[in-house]
């Protein structure tokens, strides 16, 4: 560990204020145009899929309607939504509220990740590390949505600080509490933190060994101030849904929708998948989590921490093989899942960096002395190039990563209309939901006078997730049933098929409209724009009963 010595740490007390901390205030300035990004244009990318269940739980909770809540999204992770909850109140509904969670939490990530980094290797490699984190695509990218991974990063990486605390001062005991209480806490947040016990327990194996009986006690206090935390929420779930959400939950840990296994069995063989998934997960989209320089410094800089063995780079080094290949025996696998690597990386690929710095530094060429100095300047030049050259081609991935997800659907726009003309007896069916559009979404805009069944979608399950089985004469009588005004359609491409058929949005439509019991010439409302080839247009077509 880079600890100051006396002389040095006196010689700090004497500098002036902006000197002392010139770190911390470059990594103000960094967080400034961090947040001043993150924000920008936050609410007008349409929301996604796996945004709804914190956004419109959000507005449940914030309504009281906590047991509506619990039936729909008992499975879910409550920290999240609580904290949506509270940024509701205080900023009012709307996504930018809703988002503007992510974006705090990225930023104690960020934070905690530069004191973790700072209290090992110093504050040079502190700093270069948040930049690091900060600008890596897929980090951004979170950042900018109501998903729970920004929280899974600050979870993990707060919980494992307090735990490497504890580990390197063995009689703290605040430490070691603190760390229970971040691991609680982080399961709330998302229950596969839970794989950080793992890290921590070989942690102790590796680098504890002359006190193993006493620190396998110490770490099982841990556990049960993690499980403390944890059983309420769980007893809650049970209370209102028996053992529903848990099999709910336990399928979509482990399965998710249909697409998930051809999607986490892409690349092979499977022990390098998360290899290409964090870089280039997709050949013909400018989607990098990680972009490439900086996955290939960083595993480099796992191969120097393998090489030097100390106690933090073996800490660091079983932290991110742990959480590689838990995830990938996982069959659900997606890039998001594997966030708490990102810092790992981030410090990794630093250390790397300023290893060769300082080898290039003190190497001292049968030169003379001035040719020396020269080599010293380029030693510099070179290092500086490769960090500038880094953090640009990440921030500029990151913007490609971002504006790719800028697009606008109407559903603010269409909800107020349906909300000004259906009775409370009426109801409105959402065709065909995918990741971009589905019932809750509409549900979101509703107002609290009205109810949420009042919006539905057919099928129940998203088309470009699940393969559909659409029933023209079953939504027909779904229709009767429900008292159904307003049936719901939108672009999603002329010919596009839909998972795992042959069935697509053109035939869906022709069945709909060959029972001649939808669309009056009188009332046609859309909303939105087409493009040529494509649009996001959104349609409200009258059942006629």
């Amino acid at each position: 560990m880079n600890q100051p010595s006396g002389s040095q740490l006196d010689q700090q007390r004497n500098e002036p204020f902006i000197l002392r901390h010139k770190y911390r205030l470059a990594l103000l300035v960094f967080l400034a145009i961090f947040v001043a990004a993150a924000v920008y244009n936050l609410e007008y990318m349409s929301v996604q899929w796996d945004e709804m269940p914190h956004l419109y739980g959000g507005v449940l909770l914030s309504r009281g309607q906590t047991g509506e809540y619990m039936m729909t999204y008992g499975y879910y992770p409550p920290i999240f939504d609580l904290a949506t909850t509270g940024f509701f109140s205080v900023f009012g509904v709307s996504e930018f509220s809703g988002r503007l969670v992510a974006v705090v939490f990225s930023v104690l990530a960020i934070l905690v990740l530069f004191e973790f980094t700072k209290r090992i290797y110093g504050d040079k490699t502190a700093l270069i590390a948040s930049v690091f984190l900060g600008t890596m695509p897929g980090f951004f990218w979170l950042s900018r949505v109501a998903m729970i991974e920004t929280l899974l990063i600050f979870f993990f990486t707060l919980t494992m600080f307090a735990f490497y605390t504890w580990l390197t001062k063995n009689d703290s005991r605040r430490a070691l509490l603190f760390a229970g209480l971040a691991l609680g806490l982080g399961v709330l947040a998302k229950y596969q933190i839970v794989v950080a016990a793992l890290a921590m327990l070989l942690s102790i194996v590796f680098l504890a060994r002359k006190r193993l009986k006493g620190n396998l006690g110490k770490f099982l206090l841990i556990g049960i101030i993690a499980v403390v935390v944890v059983v309420p929420w769980f007893v809650a779930i049970y209370h209102y849904n028996g053992m529903t959400k848990f099999e709910t939950l336990q399928y979509v840990m482990s399965e998710g929708g249909q697409d998930r296994p051809a999607y986490g069995n892409r690349f092979q063989p499977l022990p390098v998948f998360y290899l290409v998934e964090m870089t280039w997960p997709f050949s013909d989209l400018p989607v990098h989590p990680i972009t490439l320089p900086i996955f290939i410094l960083g595993l480099c800089g796992l191969g120097l921490f393998a090489y030097r063995r100390s106690k933090q780079d073996v800490f660091f080094l079983t932290w991110f093989l742990v959480v590689y290949i838990f995830f990938t025996l996982v069959p659900n696998r997606q890039w998001r899942y594997v966030t708490p690597l990102f810092p790992i990386l981030a410090i990794a690929a630093t250390c790397f960096i300023l290893f060769l710095y300082n080898n290039m530094q003190t190497w001292k060429p049968l030169q003379t002395k001035v040719r020396g100095i020269k080599y010293q300047k380029l030693a510099s030049i070179a290092f500086i190039a490769i960090l500038i050259g880094a953090v640009a081609y990440s921030s500029y991935s990151a913007y490609e990563m971002t504006v790719r997800d800028q697009i606008h659907i109407p559903v603010k726009e269409s909800t107020a209309y349906l909300a000004a003309n259906m009775t409370q007896t009426e109801s409105a069916a959402l065709v065909c939901s995918f990741n971009l559009l589905n019932q809750d979404m509409f549900r979101f805009y509703l107002p609290a006078n009205m109810s949420s069944e009042q919006i539905w979608q057919y099928p129940e399950l998203a088309v470009d997730a699940f393969t559909p089985d659409f029933d023209i004469d079953g939504f027909v009588d779904l229709c009767v049933e429900r008292n159904v005004k307003y049936i719901i359609l939108y672009d999603f491409g002329v010919y596009t098929q839909f998972f795992n058929t042959t069935l697509d949005y053109t035939a869906v439509r022709q069945m709909i409209f060959e029972t001649g019991r939808f669309d009056d010439p009188e009332e046609r409302p859309f909303w939105g724009e087409y493009y040529g080839w494509y649009g996001y247009r959104i349609f409200l077509v009258r059942f006629l009963g």
